[in-house]
């Protein structure tokens, strides 16, 4: 019988975590390969409350720890749910204490550091480490075909890792990146770029709240959005949802991945240049900066089916 930690377990994700592992665990998830895990105890641990789970349950199956150390003696599976430096400094503080033949998983949204520890950990130790980054969110169904990047840590444990990964998580649709340095290029263009324009267009609407011109609007959101065709109503939706995270992954996303300062100011260079001849209002240039994007952008992309894809979604809600 298998008795999983989970770390982190007051924050979004380690409660989605909690509430998979439990469906199994109750035999609420329905997969035949899942069926071969044994769920006995879940153990959930954090500094913060732990709303989701009353502290004086009686369930002998769902117990709140206040002791990391012991839980992760005695647990076959511990998964991290926090930013990266308190998963490092659990390790170091309990590395002793790991049971032998255990599996660590982690999903944070950043590599290149936490990679280099597993892999000495899996190296070194009767340990199995499982480097993953589940690309949803919390709001994610459990019972959903939901998509995880897979960054091997062990070439020795390789097809270990594999069979875990799909022992736990049959129905996840697996992505490999055998870098991790990969990996975090990858998500300093995808997330953390996405995220960055998306916190500055919701200040640039904070802001303009403030001005003269819009002061006579009581509520400025509402205004735009009862103005607003498809366009501000899609960028408003990802800006706003983009608020719910954590303020840690934006951290992460902007601070411990190197290769984000990287990407965005790829980014800015290219606002710079556009906006500089926007100001000088050089058509020519303008038209010849839309058209060249959009020629390269529909060699890999058909980019009408997008647009109706857009109106399917929007006509949805």
């Amino acid at each position: 019988m298998t008795i999983i930690t989970i770390i982190g377990a007051a924050g979004k994700m380690g409660k989605w975590f909690f509430q998979y592992f439990n469906s199994i665990k109750n035999k609420d998830y329905q997969a035949e390969n899942v069926h071969s895990l044994s769920i006995d105890k879940i153990l959930l641990y954090d500094m913060k409350q732990i709303n989701f789970v009353h502290p004086s349950n009686n369930n002998v199956h769902v117990v709140i720890t206040n002791n990391i150390s012991e839980s992760i003696k005695i647990s076959d599976i511990i998964v991290f749910c926090t930013p990266v430096d308190e998963i490092i400094k659990t390790i170091n503080h309990n590395i002793a204490v790991f049971k032998a033949g255990s599996l660590i998983i982690e999903i944070s949204s950043v590599k290149s550091t936490i990679h280099k520890i597993l892999s000495d950990i899996s190296s070194n130790l009767n340990i199995v480490t499982l480097c993953i980054h589940p690309m949803f969110g919390p709001g994610a169904s459990i019972f959903s075909k939901n998509k995880v990047i897979f960054i091997p840590v062990n070439d020795n444990n390789r097809k270990t890792e594999e069979d875990l990964l799909n022992k736990l998580f049959p129905y996840f649709d697996k992505i490999l990146i055998e870098n991790p340095n990969k990996h975090d290029l990858a998500i300093s263009v995808i997330i953390s770029l996405i995220y960055f324009i998306n916190i500055v267009f919701s200040k640039f609407l904070v802001e303009l709240s403030k001005t003269e011109e819009f002061q006579v609007e009581e509520d400025l959101m509402q205004f735009f959005k009862k103005i607003s065709g498809s366009t501000f109503k899609i960028q408003s939706l990802l800006s706003e949802s983009i608020l719910t995270d954590d303020i840690s992954l934006f951290l992460t996303l902007f601070v411990d991945n190197n290769t984000s300062v990287i990407t965005i100011n790829r980014y800015r260079q290219l606002f710079e240049d556009l906006l500089a001849k926007i100001e000088k209002k050089d058509h020519d240039f303008i038209k010849k900066y839309i058209l060249t994007t959009k020629n390269s952008i529909e060699k890999d992309v058909d980019i009408n089916m997008s647009y109706k894809i857009l109106y399917k979604f929007l006509n949805s809600n």
